[in-house]
This record gives structure tokens, sequence and C-alpha cells, in this order.
């Protein structure tokens, strides 16, 4: 599977926005509504667990703040299906990652829904506002 081409199709396909930097990175602007967008991330590096080749597609929620409250957040990513929270930059992010050599079209498909998805939805909760 190409990486990179089946996120650019993704983004055809749902009428969203895409934007190639290099070989390794992306960005997907994907509608959530008809007023609502969230944009991603899309990015390949080592995994720093196997060594392998990895995906991960991420979007910000909110600057980190210590009024977050972290535990919550936790608890509630138990009930995701890809995705999780991170603290990544002074941020708090959704994201969700796989080995490309194992992923098909269709997860990597369900990973960048989910993590626009949720990301806009925490965005909005936490923030009340349409920031990224």
């Amino acid at each position: 599977m190409n990486l990179t081409s089946t996120v650019k199709q993704y983004a055809d396909q749902i009428g969203g926005q895409f934007t190639d930097y290099d070989h390794t990175k992306s960005i997907v602007v994907v509608p959530i509504d008809s007023y609502r967008f969230q944009t991603i991330l899309a990015l390949t590096q080592k995994s720093p667990v196997s060594g392998r080749e990895q995906a991960v597609f991420s979007s910000k929620v909110c600057e980190f703040s210590s009024s977050l409250d972290l535990k919550s957040l936790l608890e509630q990513s138990a009930n995701f299906d890809f995705s999780k929270f991170v603290l990544e930059d002074g941020y708090l992010k959704v994201e969700a990652s796989c080995l490309v050599s194992s992923a098909t079209e269709d997860q990597v498909k369900e990973m960048i829904q989910e993590v626009a998805q949720l990301a806009d939805h925490y965005e909005l909760k936490l923030t009340g506002k349409d920031i990224h």
C-alpha cells in the first residue's frame, strides 16, 4: 500500500484538502460537517518500539493547561477504536498509529476519520471554539 496515495485518495473522496510536504509528511483537512473542518497531520516514521515503518495521524485539540482533567481524558480514550490522547509540544492531541506493512486502506481511512472527529469533538468540548 502506498500511504501517501491512500491518504490523498481519501481526502478527494470526502471532499477534503490534501497537501503533500515531502515523502514522509502530508496534511489533510477533513470536513466534519458543512461548517467545521479538522486538520490532520499524516506522517511516516520509524517506530521507536519495533524499528519498523509506522504511519501516524494526529490532530491538535488545544494547548495544554493544568486545568485539563487528564485522568478523565485518559479514561475516555479507553473507548476509542484506534486513537489515544497525547501531550506533545505543549498541545493535547488525538493520535492514531499503525505499522505501514500491516495497515489496510480501510484502516487508514477509519483512523483519519476517527482522529478528525475526536479532535474536533474534544476541541469544542474543552475550548468552546473551532481552532484547528
